[in-house]
């Protein structure tokens, strides 16, 4: 597995003329963003595709157990929030020691526990733990080695948020760097990004290797930040799914007979409503019709599916690119 930093730099992959977006609109989309960057060419889209690819790849490392080596996507962290937070205050004591042990600095476990390190430093705690004999038994019900890893993750605030992986799998697969000015790790909450660089652009708009930012759906909740890895018109193959699902939910009928049928793959560290085995690093494939304006989303087990009114029902604050010269 290669480390994000150790993949090729492809920035002499051009992409369309600056100054216009791939939906041919005008550039002063955002007040100061000075010209917008074109979206990227074919070939600029499937090197950013193989970045994002690698970064996905470095947060789903493959950890040595007793029990054997197993790959696992590292779970959802939103630091301070949920009621297991007091089981990860009362592990803190083992993290200090075994972080001590293994050479990790206090700034990086305070990172990690923030969500907002990097995989290396992830998987390199978490193999800490397994190496100090804290991988939870499988139990009577003979519980999954992945899941124990990702339980032992939750229980001792390892993971991602879902700005901490989205900011770092953005500088992965934009290696040629941008105006974009960032804020610390631990306080990059990837708003204001159109005072900071970066043009706002329409969901329409939305191309491989944009960030989106999604509202909170209420106030005493939390938004949500996506990258895109590919957007495009939904192929023969993609509309024979939907038909298939639809035939045992009609419910899905409308969005598959949709004449005008958008989808939007994203990657993101997702939320897991405080359970280890749910969200954390996924790549999600989203449909919007265009028509109705309904999301759709479908399960990796092919039947069970979610239709919401916007993506992730969330409304979406918008989809953002480097602003180019002025």
């Amino acid at each position: 597995m290669r480390d994000a930093s150790q993949i090729p730099d492809v920035s002499h992959l051009t992409g369309r003329p600056a100054g216009r977006t791939s939906g041919g609109l005008s550039s002063g989309l955002s007040a100061g963003a000075g010209v917008v960057a074109a979206g990227p060419s074919p070939s600029a889209a499937l090197a950013i595709q193989s970045r994002l690819d690698a970064f996905l790849a470095a947060a789903t490392p493959t950890y040595r157990t007793p029990d054997g080596d197993v790959q696992v996507s590292t779970p959802f962290r939103l630091a301070g929030a949920g009621p297991h937070e007091a089981g990860v205050k009362a592990n803190g004591v083992a993290v200090r020691v075994v972080a001590m042990a293994i050479g990790m600095s206090r700034s990086e476990v305070t990172l990690i526990q923030q969500g907002r390190a990097t995989p290396g430093q992830v998987q390199r705690l978490t193999q800490g733990l397994i190496d100090a004999g804290l991988l939870p038994p499988s139990g009577g019900g003979g519980a999954a080695l992945s899941a124990r890893i990702r339980q032992m993750m939750f229980d001792h605030g390892i993971g991602f948020d879902c700005a901490g992986y989205v900011r770092q799998a953005f500088v992965a697969a934009h290696p040629e760097g941008s105006a974009a000015r960032w804020r610390t790790p631990v306080n990059e909450d990837l708003s204001g990004l159109a005072a900071r660089g970066f043009a706002r652009l329409s969901m329409s708009d939305a191309e491989t290797g944009d960030i989106i930012v999604l509202k909170a759906p209420r106030p005493t909740e939390y938004g949500h930040t996506l990258i895109v890895y590919d957007a495009h018109s939904a192929t023969r193959s993609e509309r024979a799914i939907l038909d298939t699902l639809a035939r045992i939910q009609p419910t899905v009928g409308v969005i598959a007979n949709s004449h005008c049928l958008r989808v939007l793959v994203v990657d993101s560290s997702w939320g897991s409503g405080d359970d280890a085995a749910a969200g954390g690093v996924q790549r999600q494939t989203w449909f919007e019709d265009q028509v109705s304006g309904k999301w759709l989303s479908i399960e990796p087990n092919g039947r069970t599916f979610t239709i919401t009114e916007s993506i992730y029902g969330h409304a979406v604050d918008g989809v953002y690119r480097p602003a180019g010269g002025s």
